[in-house]
């Protein structure tokens, strides 16, 4: 008798981003489930999209969110799920009244580039080594925020990026554009900053210093695009 052909569940868009942030973290599903105080069987389940986000509890939400590096409203922004994150109230026997808005303040941790592949999982973390308070148009949900280590983008330059700056990198943004900068993990070499290239039709990765070599796409996986950097403040 021949066999019914197995029938493929399309992932949910909200799952996938899940799965995106995992893996931009470099996290496996364990580690992630562990990160977020839940078992891997029920964090897999989440991330193939067979358990809403909607049936989780608030505690089970608040570790997934951790598990991420993420708030709970980073979490609702990040999948589009209404996740019941307090937007208006309402007093007695009047209609719904929207909060009023005030500056948003963020605290974001600084940790090494060497730390760079897990989240940080609460403020007690022994990889923080600072903080960042971004101004509202240079926060952003998903960013990190690392702080340089090395001098293989000290070009001798005013402006160059010198051992001990910090360097706002957008992790959704990873796709390679000529001039810009990013943090990757090479393959056998750890995390570092480089800036893309194209020469011809191949990409490559180069260190501002000449005297780092430079690397191709191939042999690293990007992390994310450098969109800021302190304490200079340069818009990159």
């Amino acid at each position: 008798m021949a066999r019914r052909p197995k029938l493929t569940t399309i992932k949910p868009d909200w799952a996938r981003a899940l799965e995106i942030r995992r893996l931009q973290l470099g996290l496996s599903q364990e580690l992630a489930a562990e990160a977020g105080g839940l078992s891997q069987p029920y964090y897999s389940e989440i991330e193939r999209g067979e358990r809403e986000l909607t049936t989780l509890t608030h505690s089970k939400l608040l570790g997934l969110a951790r598990a991420l590096g993420w708030t709970l409203a980073d979490l609702e922004k990040a999948t589009g799920v209404d996740l019941g994150v307090v937007k208006a109230w309402t007093l007695a026997g009047s209609s719904p009244q929207t909060l009023a808005p005030v500056p948003n303040i963020h605290r974001v941790p600084v940790i090494g580039l060497a730390s760079a592949g897990a989240p940080v999982a609460d403020e007690q973390d022994e990889r923080i080594i600072g903080w960042e308070y971004p101004a509202a148009d240079e926060y952003r949900p998903h960013m990190l925020c690392l702080q340089v280590d090395g001098e293989s983008m000290d070009n001798g330059e005013a402006d160059g990026l010198r051992d001990g700056d910090r360097l706002y990198v957008d992790t959704r943004d990873l796709t390679l554009q000529e001039g810009k900068v990013y943090v990757v993990h090479v393959h056998g070499n750890g995390i570092v900053v480089k800036r893309a290239r194209q020469l011809g039709n191949d990409w490559w990765l180069f260190s501002d210093n000449a005297n780092f070599s430079p690397t191709r796409p191939d042999e690293a996986t990007i992390i994310g695009r450098v969109y800021f950097h302190q304490p200079r403040g340069k818009r990159l």
